[in-house]
């Protein structure tokens, strides 16, 4: 299996329009498969040694796993409470979305509890009148978008770090 391309926001900003044309189902999967790579990549950053990282995020490896990246990346306060209840929520309605096959709908009541706790839908302001499914399914992408811009940013501070003191 190839190895997946080290992403960056830019690739995030092409997605949205593929996302657009997607199901809820396609869009919820693509979206959090992109999240949970951008989490991965983010990790990486902070390993110092290739074999390492490749040994951790291997397939069999200790950081093969959605969750597994979600917990280690806030055991180790890379990410903060906010973030790490965000990619909790991200990586359940992806669950969601890729194992009910025939109720899979931003309009489901799992999925908009779900959604109902990220904070860009607590935050958005957003006000969608009778469209209950683009009420959730608007918020869920912004949320994987924005997680991905908070763990670039993080990396981009890392480095600097690195660079400043080194």
């Amino acid at each position: 299996m190839p190895t997946p391309a080290a992403l960056t926001v830019g690739n995030w900003n092409q997605l949205v329009q593929t996302l657009a044309d997607e199901s809820d189902r396609g869009a919820a999967i693509l979206a959090a498969s992109f999240v949970e790579n951008f989490l991965g990549n983010f990790l990486k950053s902070k390993i110092h040694d290739d074999a390492v990282a490749k040994a951790l995020f291997g397939p069999v490896g200790p950081l093969s796993s959605f969750s597994q990246r979600i917990v280690v990346a806030y055991a180790f306060s890379f990410i903060e409470r906010h973030l790490y209840d965000d990619l909790t929520a991200i990586r359940e309605i992806r669950n969601y979305f890729a194992h009910h096959p025939f109720d899979a709908s931003f309009e489901v009541d799992k999925v908009q509890r779900l959604v109902s706790g990220l904070r860009a839908f607590q935050h958005s302001g957003l006000e969608f009148t009778g469209d209950t499914r683009l009420r959730h399914r608007i918020p869920y992408l912004a949320t994987c978008g924005l997680t991905c811009c908070a763990l670039e940013s993080a990396m981009n501070q890392s480095i600097s770090d690195v660079v400043n003191d080194g």
